[in-house]
């Protein structure tokens, strides 16, 4: 019956330093959450929010630099703006940088991917991704290579039919022939990709940047 909005919040820089906060609007347009609320005001910054609706609660998924290196956090957002748990949970912390998450739910479950480095000396950033119960739990504790193809995959967007996911991403593996190009793969409700080597979506002269898909 409302929207929920997330952004990255600068009110608390002296203390916080970035957060997350949102708030929600009716379908006439009132904004129930005059001064907003916050989603995370963890130590350090928290960055690049996204969040997906799973039919009863809102999933919001943030980089986050609580740990020095930048991880994926995410914290359960009720229809009444709850927040669970109010410090967010691990998504992906790892010995190289995780950033820039997008997110989608098939009504069941969560997707969350991202751009990571972990292959950083060797194929750069790749993209990888994990699945979120309902209730916040990590199904995937090693996370999903979505792709590790050669040069950098960033800018990640996700998208659902109900059951199955489309991920879509900016990629480099031809940056010297033709560019940056749109690459996407599917990914089944069991976290399984379908498209190992990714789908070349649009490889046309010169750089195609900044994937959205619904």
């Amino acid at each position: 019956s409302d929207y929920l909005v997330v952004w990255q919040d600068s009110r608390n820089l002296g203390t916080s330093g970035q957060d997350i906060y949102g708030a929600r609007v009716t379908t006439t347009g009132a904004v129930t959450d005059q001064a907003g609320f916050p989603v995370s005001t963890a130590p350090d910054d928290q960055s690049t929010p996204v969040l997906a609706f799973n039919g009863s609660q809102y999933l919001v998924a943030w980089t986050d630099a609580r740990n020095t290196d930048l991880d994926i956090y995410g914290a359960l957002v009720t229809t009444g703006a709850a927040v669970s748990p109010p410090a967010g949970f691990v998504i992906s912390t790892g010995s190289s940088g995780e950033q820039r998450p997008a997110t989608a739910s098939n009504g069941t479950n969560y997707l969350v991917v991202w751009q990571d480095y972990r292959n950083g000396a060797t194929t750069g950033a790749d993209l990888y991704g994990v699945r979120v119960s309902a209730a916040g739990a990590v199904l995937d504790l090693s996370a999903i290579p979505i792709s590790t193809a050669a040069s950098d995959q960033i800018s990640p967007a996700v998208a659902t039919d109900g059951t199955n996911y489309l991920v879509v991403w900016e990629d480099y593996r031809n940056a010297a022939t033709t560019g940056a190009d749109i690459y996407g793969a599917r990914i089944t409700a069991d976290g399984t990709v379908q498209d190992a080597n990714g789908i070349p979506i649009s490889t046309a002269s010169s750089d195609q940047l900044a994937p959205a898909v619904a």
